[in-house]
């Protein structure tokens, strides 16, 4: 955060680097105003599936309206950041949380990963990351919603420190309160750092979400 006189402007984070078991080279970092191309591709790689995991309905394309939405963020309220694979530029991933209108310190969680790229650690390491950046900016609470059949997405936020709190016909809320982050993220690798995570820290085996599950939209 930079103050200049009595108004703060707060910056995006740094980017930072993985390397998945198979040697590919992926950047993570935030996602800004340029990138509504790059999010539209990774929209066209997720399969049905996937679309209706993160959305929760059948969605067949991402309105110009929605990509301004997902990508003219200030990073403080509302924060995403996309796993970029280093070979062509092209969106792998992205993690998002958005502040809750009418609840100060509260947001909600979404995630998507293409589906070639899933359950290969990158949906784990965007949530980590996520949640870091969701704590550094002063959120308490994080809430994702999934659907009751995506056992991948309600693993992943269970070992982040998720715990279900809610259930609504096929759908369930899980919360994070960011005051048990120490405990949570004990329990999960990587705790990304400026710079590389091993291959170790992110190989997972059916963890990731599909393509997120959550949503804000």
């Amino acid at each position: 955060m930079t103050t200049f006189g009595s108004t703060c402007v707060y910056s995006a984070p740094a980017a930072e680097n993985l390397v998945l078991a198979d040697t590919t080279r992926i950047t993570l970092r935030p996602v800004g105003p340029d990138d509504r191309g790059a999010l539209a591709g990774l929209f066209a790689r997720l399969g049905p599936e996937s679309r209706h995991a993160r959305f929760f309905l059948p969605k067949h394309e991402l309105s110009a309206r929605e990509l301004t939405y997902f990508t003219d963020i200030d990073h403080r309220h509302h924060e995403a950041i996309a796993a970029i694979n280093q070979r062509d530029d092209s969106f792998v991933g992205v993690a998002r949380y958005v502040g809750v209108t009418d609840r100060a310190g509260v947001a909600e969680v979404a995630i998507e990963v293409a589906d070639a790229f899933q359950r290969r650690g990158i949906g784990t390491a965007l949530t980590s990351l996520t949640i870091h950046r969701a704590h550094a900016n002063g959120l308490t609470l994080l809430t994702a919603t999934t659907l009751w059949e995506n056992r991948a997405a309600r693993g992943l936020l269970r070992r982040h420190g998720f715990r279900a709190r809610h259930s609504r016909g096929g759908e369930i809320q899980h919360e994070l309160k960011l005051a048990e982050l120490a405990l949570a993220t004990a329990k999960t690798q990587p705790r990304l750092q400026h710079g590389q995570v091993s291959p170790a820290n992110i190989q997972t085996s059916g963890t990731d979400s599909p393509s997120g599950s959550e949503r804000p939209r």
